[in-house]
């Protein structure tokens, strides 16, 4: 083989392409921006579930005060009137072994849906509603703590009947 060749066909590996060691690298650059882009990504879809169970206790916080609001324009002697029988309306919502016709049935069912159901093994959580008629007003207290004590949400009102 003539010098001349062999230096053309030097020449010409030279530039034929990448090497394996350099299609390693790359390949390992791209999988560790990858990687970094998942967790970020299931970090995201967290925090999004989080949202929404927060924004789920807000919502059911303010159906359930605006559900014993409305109860309490019934008849002074209706015996389902909040302030003639608050215990219809107060209760634990971590278990939903309620009548079905029970409103605090359908509280808890729409808890268990939407937040998952109660977890006693934790000892955060908590779903309490409570009324006291205090002789000036009925003073409504809901208490949900979900998610082993991380999202939270308490609302209080004072009813005052006319």
């Amino acid at each position: 083989m003539s010098n001349s060749l062999r230096i053309s066909l030097l020449k010409h590996q030279n530039v034929a392409g990448f090497t394996l060691v350099e299609a390693l690298v790359a390949m390992a650059i791209f999988m560790i921006g990858f990687g970094g882009l998942y967790v970020f990504y299931a970090l995201s879809q967290h925090s999004i579930r989080e949202s929404e169970q927060r924004l789920f206790l807000n919502m059911l916080g303010d159906r359930i005060i605006q559900t014993v609001a409305a109860e309490a324009q019934r008849s002074p002697t209706d015996p389902y009137n909040p302030f003639v029988n608050p215990s219809l309306y107060s209760g634990s919502l971590n278990t939903c072994d309620f009548n079905v016709s029970d409103v605090r049935q359908s509280w808890c069912k729409d808890l268990e849906k939407n937040v998952g159901p109660y977890s006693a093994l934790s000892g955060n959580e908590n779903r309490q509603v409570s009324l006291n008629n205090d002789g000036t007003g009925l003073i409504i207290n809901v208490s949900l703590v979900v998610a082993n004590g991380k999202i939270s949400a308490y609302f209080t009102r004072k009813l005052r009947q006319l």
